[in-house]
């Protein structure tokens, strides 16, 4: 007999959205008053408290560097200030988590690039095991993943849960990263620390064009994570049935 799964217990959102801000707002906190001046987006402050000697690497209490905050809050004056008078592009905060990461998390092209060109450590990991290729904007980004991986990050690399970044696309449903992933070589039949694939991923959020994209390149929906269970398993858990009985017949079953 197949385990149920168990789900995972969920703050009520108007609780999580406050304890959220409220970790935010204690981790911009900090006695130098440059780190507040960036979280906010004032760059002439920025810019006058850095002429007066200011430290340009200063950190949050989160150990993120002015050069991240700038970058995770979108306030790009104050990215081009801080590059300009030269910060450093590879220090990372406490979770490891590099202006990198947040400049490919978030999308950007051209900032990505840039910081590459400088310099930043492309192959860096955070204290979850994640590089850039992982940390996938929850947009399509073909574009970022390529530029990611001409500079010699590995498509099939996994963090500290065996997370690999075809894991993640096929999640979010990105059907053009996936599709780059595979032909750079990702493992379509990888297996995360509980056993899940991409396929398993795919299935779960009912992404029918990635499981075939998965399908037509060799995946096998066979596979079972560590409860037992296949990919028609987790799709129909989550109330895909079509694609249930799809993924049943490609196994045989």
């Amino acid at each position: 007999m197949r385990l149920r799964h168990r789900h995972p217990i969920h703050l009520p959102r108007p609780c999580a959205v406050f304890l959220f801000v409220l970790l935010a707002a204690m981790l911009t906190a900090c006695s130098d008053p440059i780190v507040g001046v960036v979280d906010r987006g004032e760059t002439q402050a920025a810019e006058t408290l850095l002429a007066e000697g200011a430290d340009i690497d200063a950190r949050n209490r989160a150990g993120d560097t002015l050069l991240a905050v700038a970058i995770r809050k979108g306030h790009l004056d104050i990215v081009r200030l801080l590059l300009e008078r030269g910060a450093d592009v590879n220090a990372s905060g406490d979770l490891g988590v590099t202006p990198l990461m947040f400049a490919a998390s978030s999308g950007n092209l051209d900032l990505t690039r840039e910081l590459i060109g400088l310099g930043a450590e492309v192959t860096a990991i955070d204290s979850f095991g994640n590089t850039a290729l992982i940390i996938l904007p929850e947009e399509d980004r073909p574009d970022i993943v390529r530029l990611i991986l001409d500079e010699g990050v590995s498509p099939s690399q996994s963090n500290h849960n065996g997370q690999t970044p075809l894991m993640v696309s096929a999640w979010l449903g990105q059907q053009r990263t996936t599709r780059l992933l595979i032909e750079a070589g990702a493992d379509v039949n990888a297996t995360a620390r509980n056993g899940q694939t991409a396929m398993m991923r795919a299935a779960m959020q009912g992404r029918e064009d990635i499981v075939d994209l998965l399908l037509g390149h060799g995946a096998d929906p066979g596979i079972r994570d560590r409860d037992g269970d296949t990919a028609a398993d987790h799709a129909r858990d989550n109330g895909h049935r079509q694609l249930a009985e799809r993924l049943a017949g490609a196994r045989g079953g």
